[in-house]
C-alpha cells in the first residue's frame, strides 16, 4: 500500500482525483452487478447468462466504430456526455421492470459505457498528466482493486436496506459524479503528436505482434471462461466455509492487483512482451493449482500472486497499446481492443458455462492449462521481439 501511495505523492493532486473517481465509478458498479445479478437470479439462470451477454456484446459490435468516432475528441466531455447517459438508464433501471426489460436496459448501458471506456483507456496517461504509462493504468487498477473488495460489501448492505432500486440509484450517483470530473477536466485535450517529418515510427503488426496478440487473447478468454466456474468449485469443494472463502478469495485477488499495480512502473523497462508472457504464465498457473487442488489454503495463498500478475499484465497491455498507437490513434486502438477483449470473454464463457458446475475443478484445471500454454509460448516470441522491433520504439 505504501508504494500506491508513493504513486499518489508522484502524480500529485491530479492523480489522487483520478483515482477517486476512478474508485467511485467501479464501486458504484460492483453494487450495480450484484444488485442486478440478485434480483436475476430468480427468474432463473438464462437471464443472469444474459446479463453477462449484454454488457459485454455491445463492446464487440460497436468498439472499433466508437474508437473511430472519438479520434481527436477531448475526454472530458465525452466522459461527462457518457456518464449523464448512464446515470439515466441506471434510474430507470431501478423501476420494478421485467426481466427482459431489465436486460434490454443493460445493454443499452453497455452501449455508453463503450464510449466512456474507450475514452477513459485511451486519455489515462493525460488525465493522470504522467510520461509513463505503465503508472496510470497501474492507477487504474488499484482503482479497480479496492472497488472489488468494497462494492460487494456496499452492494450487500445497501441490497438488504434500500432493496435493488436503491443500490442502482447508488450507481447513478457515482455516474453523475464521474460527469462532473469529466466537465471539471474538459479544458484537458490529447496530447498532439510529433510534426509528421518528426514522428517517431509507431510499432508494426509484425508476424510477433499479430501472434502475441493472438496469445493475449487466449489467455484473457481462458481465464474469463473460468471465472464463471469460481462459485461453484468453492461450493462443492470447500462447502462449511463457502461463503468465508468466497469472500477471502475475491479479497486476495484485490490486494493481489494492488501490489501488483505498484509495481508495473518499476517493471517498465523489461520489454512488454516479456513482462506479458510472464505474467500470463503465472495466472494461468494459479488457475491450473486451483483446479488440481482445490482448497481454501490453495485458493488464497495463490489468489494473491495471481492479483499481481493480474495488475502487472493489465497495465503492461493497455501501456503497450497506447504507445504502439500514439495519443491521438489511442482510442481507434482501445476500440478496437475492447472488441476483441469482449469477444474473447464471450467465447470462454460460452465454452466454459456448461461444465462450470458439474466440473468446476477441471473446468478450472483446463482453463489454466490453456492460459498457461499461450503464455509460454509467447516466451520465444518474446525472445524475438528486439530483432523485429527497434529498442527505441519498445522503450518510448
Amino acid at each position: 500500500m505504501s508504494r500506491t501511495w508513493t504513486v499518489f505523492r508522484a502524480f500529485g493532486l491530479r492523480a489522487t482525483f483520478l483515482f477517486t473517481v476512478l474508485l467511485i465509478s467501479y464501486g458504484g458498479d460492483e453494487v450495480a452487478v450484484f444488485a442486478l445479478t440478485f434480483h436475476l437470479s430468480s427468474s432463473g439462470a438464462l437471464f443472469v447468462a444474459g446479463l453477462q451477454v449484454a454488457a459485454l456484446l455491445p463492446g464487440v459490435l460497436l468498439g472499433r466504430y466508437v474508437g473511430k468516432l472519438l479520434i481527436g475528441r477531448r475526454p472530458g466531455p465525452v466522459v461527462a456526455a457518457a456518464s449523464t447517459a448512464q446515470a439515466a438508464i441506471a434510474v430507470l433501471l431501478s423501476f420494478d421492470l421485467p426481466s427482459t426489460a431489465t436486460v434490454g436496459l443493460v445493454a443499452l448501458l453497455a452501449v455508453v459505457n463503450t464510449f466512456s471506456v474507450t475514452m477513459l483507456n485511451a486519455a489515462l496517461p493525460m488525465l493522470a498528466a504522467t510520461e509513463v504509462a505503465e503508472s496510470a493504468y497501474g492507477l487504474g487498477q488499484s482503482a479497480s482493486s479496492l472497488a472489488m473488495v468494497l462494492g460487494p460489501l456496499a452492494g450487500v448492505g445497501l441490497f438488504a436496506v434500500a432493496g435493488v432500486r436503491g443500490a442502482l440509484l447508488i450507481d447513478a450517483a457515482t455516474f453523475l459524479a464521474v460527469a462532473a470530473y469529466g466537465v471539471a477536466v474538459r479544458a484537458v485535450s490529447v496530447a498532439d503528436d510529433a510534426e509528421p517529418d518528426t514522428k517517431p515510427e509507431r510499432g508494426r503488426l509484425t508476424g510477433t505482434a499479430i501472434l502475441t496478440v493472438g496469445l493475449v487473447f487466449v489467455v484473457i478468454g481462458t481465464t474469463a471462461g473460468t471465472d464463471v466456474a469460481f462459485v461453484f468449485l468453492v461450493r462443492q469443494h470447500m462447502p462449511d466455509s463457502a461463503v468465508a472463502v468466497l469472500g477471502f478469495a475475491t479479497a486476495a485477488w484485490a490486494i493481489g492487483i494492488l501490489l501488483g499495480s505498484s509495481l508495473v512502473s518499476r517493471v517498465s523497462s523489461v520489454s512488454p512482451v516479456v513482462r506479458l508472457a510472464l505474467s500470463g504464465s503465472l495466472i494461468g498457473a494459479v488457475y491450473l493449482a486451483c483446479g488440481l487442488a482445490p482448497t481454501a489454503a490453495v485458493l488464497l495463498s495463490t489468489f494473491v500472486l495471481g492479483g499481481v500478475a493480474n495488475a502487472i499484465f493489465n497495465a503492461t497491455l493497455r501501456a503497450a497499446i497506447y504507445r504502439m498507437a500514439g495519443p491521438l490513434e489511442a482510442t481507434r486502438a482501445f476500440g478496437t481492443f475492447l472488441a476483441g477483449a469482449n469477444a474473447a470473454v464471450l467465447c470462454g464463457i460460452a465454452i466454459a458455462t456448461p461444465f462450470a458446475e458439474g466440473a468446476s475443478a477441471t473446468a478450472y484445471a483446463v482453463g489454466g492449462c490453456a492460459a498457461l500454454l499461450a503464455a509460454l509460448v509467447a516466451i520465444p516470441v518474446a525472445l524475438r521481439t528486439h530483432a523485429e522491433v527497434p529498442a527505441e520504439n519498445v522503450a518510448s
